[in-house]
């Protein structure tokens, strides 16, 4: 008789055993919480500043860093409205440890795009809760000026 006749069948069935569902119910089903969420307050959400004004935006994300004694201040002085017309201005915020540069127009307060600022792109979409194949926004790498090779940020910018 041969001893190891059988062995393929005992580990054909030690493996169908060990795959028969031996996790629990709520391993299986417990809800999968999305970052940004109000399961995690710190993280940072910026899908849901698309389409947002720059008003609403400094209501989520604080005060910009930017003063009104700067030369480029919250809001640009009449001069620099006339001078500009408004267009591209920058609001500098921190939240959760990140830096977010909003560019918007100042004359219809509609925020352009958002940066989120750093160097590894995969943390920075993690930190900021992006998906690259999100329908309401764009994200594009921000290269670094001085190293072709990396990075300096990624950029939301709203489909709408």
């Amino acid at each position: 008789m041969r001893p190891f006749r059988y062995l393929p069948f005992v580990l054909l069935l030690s493996g169908v055993a060990a795959c028969t569902g031996s996790q629990n119910a709520t391993e299986n089903s417990a809800p999968r919480t999305e970052q940004g969420t109000a399961a995690n307050p710190s993280q940072l959400d910026l899908p849901s500043l698309v389409g947002k004004n720059i008003d609403q935006v400094r209501r989520v994300l604080g005060t910009p860093l930017e003063t009104k004694d700067e030369a480029i201040g919250l809001d640009p002085t009449p001069e620099q409205m006339k001078s500009t017309k408004g267009a591209d201005w920058i609001n500098t915020f921190e939240r959760s440890g990140s830096t977010i540069v909003v560019t918007y127009n100042a004359k219809s307060r509609k925020v352009l795009d958002m940066v989120l600022i750093g160097s590894d792109e995969d943390e920075l979409m993690r930190r900021g809760n992006l998906v690259m194949t999100a329908p309401e926004y764009i994200v594009l790498p921000v290269p670094d000026p001085k190293n072709k090779q990396s990075i300096s940020g990624v950029r939301m910018v709203s489909r709408r």
